[in-house]
């Protein structure tokens, strides 16, 4: 950081932003990639500062520091600089926070508000409320809107993916998540860090806003709070915005994202890298899936987890009273009347966690727990002591308020602490409540995508491999796909009648659809037999003697979009080492055993390819535009590949 008195200059030695002192706060004048390339003017905005929330007049500077952080350990070590302004006439102080990771190709940006003596807040939502704005440099011209969508269905007739091409005549885009701004050579590109999604209610709308464009300029809105959540006793945030800049072509942007990505939500390999079950999604109706959470059961499927190399059983709801106890029978279950009436009032937990917890420390399995998101902290610490549990999933969130969204994220970050960091909470985006979202809590723990089962009839939330595979394909684009669970079933449990073709497809190919993702066997793995346990088994144990590496890379979907007829997948490269990893699908109903697939970042390179299910090794040199030629046989089949440069 440097301060000379007027000017402002933060670099992470790749980009490096300037921004002047005005009599209003902050304002950029310019923005450059590589302390060379410009990728932004000076911000002419009308109140002559990057933010502007209600009418807070004008501000002095009170006083400006640098220090290295890492948020208390849920984040990577990166610079913290804190520009502190003070408006007399609105009675409001502004904490401007910068954070700098060292060599990332982006920066961070947060406003943060407090009220001072005599603030009058004013009723509704601050207007304008402007977080940040970035003014583009006139070549880029190229603007791409995406956004992600909360709830996806099976039945959903749009994917999970959005994107849309910007027109100059455009003036707000209010559903994305983010916008790519570039040319040929490169660009940049601003991401809100909220609760965003594309099928986000108005009503349930916490503040998120969007992005207003006027020219070359680009306002990010979305306070994220209310002029009557600020208190005088301590700073309230807004959401947080990236600015990542890139050279190159789109598949460049997609790496600076999941870069920046990466040091904002960094992977901790010890506690981060694994495979879970969960005992929730073999039955479709509720009793059945409480009667699951069930001691007895419990110690069926640490058995088979064991057994299959699975890392983690996690026990979903049917363990806990009201007071998020374990219950000792089915009549003490929280809303578990169903259960009791239909299997009778059977034992769940008499002894509480003492024989889950020895028995799964014998078996080297560890365990997680689910429970709903007002459940309070010190339940949550006395079970996490009692049993052991390290992964939770906190389920049924609804954070449209600023106290709903803090006090969970505070609740999180506590059981984390208590844990001493060997904990991690889960959350999941399969309903359109707002929740955690896609671009915040994941220094907590990973996003559970969606809802999957086999032995249902109901289309909607029915697994189909084609549509698990098309939901990950698009996901992986624009966020690590390996902070995302992604489900695996059971082929062999399909209802009659049900809508799929789930059991047209081998074990080891649903296996495989979830290796670049972070694995969950959503169901109750004891149902899996003889021939399919085998083939689960050794793929498992080939995954797990590569997924340390994999972690290393950044996934890329490649091929065409799955639609069941389709050579398609995902490409995990290490841009360090230049080695990676795919996974290849032929659908179902494709009838071409060749094809050429185009990689990215290996254009002409000579290549030694690994068939990590055969062991047989080949040479192959890609064509001038990523293009290489792959056979599978059969379908639906699939390849696990590895690759390094010769």
């Amino acid at each position: 950081m440097a301060f000379d008195g007027r000017t402002l200059t933060v670099s992470t030695g790749v980009v490096l932003r300037e921004w002047q002192i005005t009599n209003h706060g902050l304002a950029t004048t310019r923005v450059l990639y590589g302390n060379a390339k410009q990728w932004s003017e000076a911000s002419p905005c009308e109140t002559d500062c990057d933010w502007s929330l209600g009418n807070l007049g004008e501000g002095h500077l009170r006083s400006l520091s640098a220090q290295q952080d890492n948020d208390e350990g849920f984040t990577d070590d990166h610079l913290q600089v804190v520009a502190v302004f003070e408006y007399p006439t609105s009675h409001v102080a502004v904490r401007y926070v910068v954070w700098a990771y060292p060599n990332a190709p982006g920066l961070r940006t947060q406003l943060q508000l407090k009220a001072l003596p005599g603030y009058e807040p004013a009723g509704g939502p601050w207007t304008p409320q402007i977080v940040e704005t970035f003014t583009a440099a006139p070549l880029m011209r190229h603007r791409t809107a995406f956004g992600l969508m909360q709830g996806i269905r099976t039945t959903s007739r749009s994917g999970l993916l959005e994107e849309q091409s910007i027109s100059p005549l455009t003036s707000t885009i209010n559903w994305a998540n983010g916008v790519v701004m570039g040319n040929a050579d490169g660009g940049a590109i601003l991401i809100k860090e909220s609760n965003k999604h594309t099928r986000l209610s108005e009503n349930s709308d916490l503040a998120t806003g969007g992005f207003d464009f006027v020219g070359n300029q680009v306002a990010v809105t979305g306070a994220g709070n209310l002029p009557s959540d600020l208190s005088t006793s301590d700073f309230c945030t807004c959401w947080a915005t990236w600015l990542v800049l890139f050279e190159g072509n789109d598949i460049d942007a997609q790496l600076a994202i999941k870069q920046f990505d990466r040091r904002r939500f960094p992977v901790d390999p010890a506690r981060d890298i694994y495979i879970l079950a969960n005992t929730w999604g073999t039955e479709d109706l509720r009793p059945e899936c409480l009667h699951a959470a069930r001691e007895e059961n419990v110690l069926r499927e640490l058995e088979s987890v064991a057994d299959l190399g699975i890392d983690v059983l996690q026990i979903d709801d049917g363990w806990q009273t009201p007071e998020w106890t374990t219950a000792a029978t089915a009549k003490q279950v929280q809303r578990g009347k169903e259960a009791a009436d239909r299997f009778g009032n059977y034992p769940v937990y008499p002894e509480g966690w003492s024989r889950v917890q020895t028995r799964a420390k014998e078996l080297g399995v560890k365990l997680g727990l689910w429970a709903a998101w007002t459940a309070p902290i010190d339940a949550l610490e006395s079970n996490c002591d009692a049993g052991g549990f390290e992964y939770f999933k906190l389920d049924f969130a609804h954070l449209d308020t600023k106290a709903r969204y803090d006090g969970l994220a505070s609740k999180a970050r506590q059981l984390i602490e208590h844990s001493g960091y060997l904990a991690s909470v889960n959350w999941d985006v399969t309903e359109t409540a707002p929740r955690m979202g896609y671009f915040t809590g994941r220094e907590y723990g990973n996003i559970y995508l969606a809802n999957r089962k086999t032995a249902t009839v109901r289309s909607d939330v029915q697994y189909v491999p084609h549509c698990v595979l098309r939901d990950a394909w698009h996901l992986s684009k624009y966020v690590n796909l390996n902070k995302f669970q992604v489900t695996v079933q059971n082929v062999d449990n399909v209802r009659e009648g049900a809508p799929t073709d789930a059991g047209l497809h081998s074990h080891s190919y649903a296996v495989a659809i979830s290796l670049m993702s972070s694995p969950i066997f959503f169901q109750e793995t004891h149902y899996y037999e003889g021939a399919a346990r085998d083939e689960i088994r050794n793929l498992l144990a080939i995954y797990k003697q590569h997924r340390e590496a994999m972690y290393q890379g950044y996934v890329f979907p490649i091929g065409d979009e799955p639609d069941n007829a389709s050579w398609t997948g995902f490409q995990n490269h290490n841009t360090e080492t230049g080695e990676g990893y795919l996974t290849i699908f032929r659908e179902r109903l494709n009838d071409s055993p060749q094809e050429k697939i185009q990689l990215n970042f290996l254009d002409g390179k000579q290549l030694e390819f690994v068939d990590l299910l055969t062991n047989k090794t080949w040479t192959q040199t890609v064509g001038p535009e990523g293009e290489i030629e792959l056979t599978i046989p059969d379908s639906p089949g699939f390849l696990f590949l590895k690759y390094e440069s010769k």
